[in-house]
């Protein structure tokens, strides 16, 4: 089998050197607005062509690595003592059979930290992908609440690029008296 990063010989979907490259990553930050922040594990133009990944059927075990040497990770530093639930955008099910944003969360499950699945479901099913801001704020996707959460909330995503659509879930959840803590996403379009 050949790295899906460098085409090198490996035994799973990167070579010992590009995932011991992925697993040393760097957390940013971006604040959006009101302060909401948003944190990345990687600049988007360095992994653009694994989140592509998420397009075709082997895009599930590229996903599910990159959640392993990043979001796996974050339950290192972050250990809360009470609990949290997990938010994954557009986590439903399409043509490939699985959800990159579902992978992403629970690789984020501990004892106190709870994915919770199918909880804002999109009504607008428009892809953002390369698409402006002007773009994305004239086609919203108008998320409806499909669960009762009570505990605060951590939303994921792959890539944040304009924040419209985590700021437009975490409006929705907070109309809702949901607390949304930050969002955590692979990577950040802007850094």
């Amino acid at each position: 089998m050949r790295c899906i990063n460098c085409g090198a010989f490996a035994l799973l979907c990167f070579c010992e050197l590009c995932e011991l490259e992925l697993s040393e990553f760097s957390l940013n930050v971006r604040k959006l607005d009101n302060n909401f922040k948003v944190y990345s594990f990687y600049k988007y133009h360095e992994i653009q062509h694994l989140l592509h990944s998420k397009h075709y059927f082997y895009g599930y075990f590229v996903y599910k690595m990159l959640a392993k040497l990043s979001f796996a990770k974050f339950k290192d530093f972050f250990d809360p003592r009470m609990t949290i639930n997990v938010i994954a955008l557009d986590d439903k099910v399409e043509d490939m059979l699985y959800s990159h944003s579902a992978i992403l969360a629970r690789y984020l499950k501990t004892k106190f930290v709870k994915p919770v699945f199918n909880v804002l479901k999109a009504q607008n099913h428009i892809k953002y992908s390369g698409k402006s801001l002007e773009f994305r704020q004239k086609h919203k996707r108008n998320y409806k609440l499909l669960k009762t959460i009570h505990e605060p909330v951590i939303l994921v995503d792959d890539i944040v690029t304009t924040g419209s659509s985590l700021l437009e879930a975490k409006k929705v959840l907070e109309e809702n008296k949901i607390s949304v803590l930050f969002a955590l996403v692979l990577a950040d379009a802007k850094v």
